[in-house]
């Protein structure tokens, strides 16, 4: 069992929590099927986290939810480091591995998010920090428009000609982003396609 496995599991378990005020710990759960865009319901499927009970869809249908931390690899029965990942190596690491983690994850997130067209969120984790959630920042605001001005400091990342994307501790944006703001912003995305992850 791996660590990406645990911080998965723990997410999953934070975002029910959050979801139902506190009631129930397993409205989400980690999702291990990998759909193509052909696949029937793939807004459902695609993703790290998939909802397990009905009351939790608007959340999986609006985002696509990648959980990516710091992990290990085993070869050989010894594990050894892959990326202690930091999104500061996009500035200044000289490996060429260092400085394209963060984008390599970001860029599954949102190619998912575009297959199956929902909007991409990543939630991420180094070791031994707390959580933080990257989302672009047009989406940021779409979600605004139901909460309110964030209160949180945010920073942004401009990379290559990306949209500019915002980075919030995880805590903070759950906060701030009430599950009664992510249903009215479902219901808006669900019946305005102009509020799709392409527009």
């Amino acid at each position: 069992m791996g660590k990406g496995d645990n911080f998965e599991r723990e997410c999953c378990r934070y975002l029910s929590l959050w979801w139902s005020d506190g009631e129930k710990d397993d409205i989400f759960w980690r999702n291990r099927r990998r759909i193509t865009s052909r696949t029937k319901a793939a807004e459902r499927q695609m993703g790290d986290i998939a909802a397990v009970h009905p009351e939790g869809i608007p959340l999986t249908e609006l985002f696509n939810i990648e959980i990516k931390t710091g992990y290990a690899k085993t070869k050989h029965g010894k594990k050894f480091k892959i990326s202690n990942w930091d999104i500061l190596d996009l500035i200044d690491s000289t490996k060429p591995k260092g400085r394209k983690v963060f984008w390599d994850f970001w860029e599954q997130t949102k190619t998912d998010a575009e297959l199956s067209q929902r909007i991409p969120l990543l939630i991420f984790s180094r070791d031994y920090h707390v959580p933080v959630v990257g989302i672009y920042g047009r989406d940021l605001n779409k979600l605004a428009y139901f909460v309110g001005t964030p209160f949180f400091n945010q920073i942004i990342i401009f990379f290559k000609t990306e949209l500019p994307i915002k980075l919030i501790r995880l805590e903070d944006f759950l906060i701030w982003a009430s599950p009664g703001a992510v249903k009215l912003l479902h219901t808006e995305f669900s019946r305005d396609k102009s509020l799709d992850p392409k527009s």
